[in-house]
């Protein structure tokens, strides 16, 4: 089949919108974040990747869930624009999986959730202790998509990672072993995978 976007992403025989299991599989940025009182946020964003390696930067997008909400991640950056990206490995899943419930403003999740934080060295938000990886992060830039017909607000929010923690036990001769570090990725819809087999292919000379 083929469809245009603009016609809208459901057309039939679908019945949802397909982009979530096309565009697949993604990582999980677990962000964590603090207002400009000190109150601390973390959400799960599958909308979330790296951009470039060196220097580093990652990208992540807290688009409003309606047209009268404005995500508290979204929000946070703008009074403090910073965030750590924590890692989501599979025996994180629940924890990561209940912070991601609707909670009121002001909320927060490390406490709702009973997840431990850890204080970053560079940026003001804390980072998940349990992460067998973390990225802090200063805001490099916050660009405003274009709204959804319904009247969404869709952002993307660009990051320079100033700093990086990596669990001691995923390192093997000086590299990060993946099979170690056991990243939970998203699918489309509500599912989720893990890592399958792994080889490596040299680039053609």
């Amino acid at each position: 089949m083929f469809f245009e976007t603009a016609h809208g992403m459901r057309p039939a025989p679908l019945i949802h919108n397909p982009f979530n299991a096309l565009v697949c599989p993604r990582p999980i940025g677990w962000i964590s974040t603090v207002d400009s009182s000190g109150a601390h946020n973390l959400a799960p964003f599958s909308y979330f990747n790296a951009v470039s390696s060196d220097p580093p930067y990652v990208v992540f997008a807290p688009n409003s869930p309606n047209a009268n909400r404005t995500k508290d991640t979204y929000r946070n950056v703008n009074e403090v624009p910073e965030f750590v990206a924590n890692f989501v490995s599979v025996a994180d899943a629940e924890a990561m999986n209940a912070s991601s419930k609707d909670y009121p403003h002001g909320a927060d999740e490390f406490a709702a959730c009973g997840i431990a934080a850890a204080p970053s060295r560079l940026v003001r938000p804390q980072r998940v202790a349990i992460a067998k990886a973390a990225l802090e992060c200063r805001v490099f830039q916050i660009v405003n998509l274009p709204k959804t017909p319904d009247g969404r607000q869709n952002n993307v929010v660009i990051g320079e990672v100033v700093g990086i923690h990596v669990a001691d036990d995923v390192i093997v001769d000086g590299r990060v072993d993946e099979a170690l570090l056991a990243p939970l990725s998203r699918l489309g819809y509500m599912n989720y995978g893990v890592l399958g087999r792994i080889f490596a292919m040299d680039r053609p000379a």
